[in-house]
């Protein structure tokens, strides 16, 4: 893993990249590794929540025998979320919004989560 102050920095270049309205670290756990979210925003809840979403969706792919999701795309009216594996300890997060191309996006923040992995 790369030094904590490079990750800010990697995070915060992906959302400039991406266009992203917020970029997120978070522990599998759901505690904050780094956020750069709108104000106003809980990170903490932000960074539960999208454990707790991957969290749900390896559960219920190990009851159907198949192995957990590497990445969970969340697709609403006016944004995407997407949330990827970042080394066995930790997640990236990006939202972006609803018009961009998902496969470009999917493909930057695998780089980078790849760049940042944890554990």
């Amino acid at each position: 893993m790369m030094a904590t102050g490079n990750v800010g920095a990697v995070i915060r270049d992906l959302k400039a990249k991406i266009g992203a309205l917020a970029t997120a670290l978070v522990s599998r756990d759901g505690l904050v590794l780094y956020a750069d979210v709108p104000a106003g925003v809980y990170t903490e809840t932000f960074a539960i929540m999208c454990a707790t979403i991957l969290g749900a969706a390896a559960t219920a792919n190990t009851e159907l025998n198949r192995s957990p999701p590497e990445k969970i795309v969340i697709e609403g009216n006016d944004s995407k979320t997407i949330i990827v594996g970042s080394g066995k300890k930790a997640l990236l997060v990006a939202v972006v919004d609803q018009g961009v191309d998902t496969a470009k996006v999917l493909t930057e923040v695998t780089r980078v989560a790849e760049l940042v992995k944890t554990g």
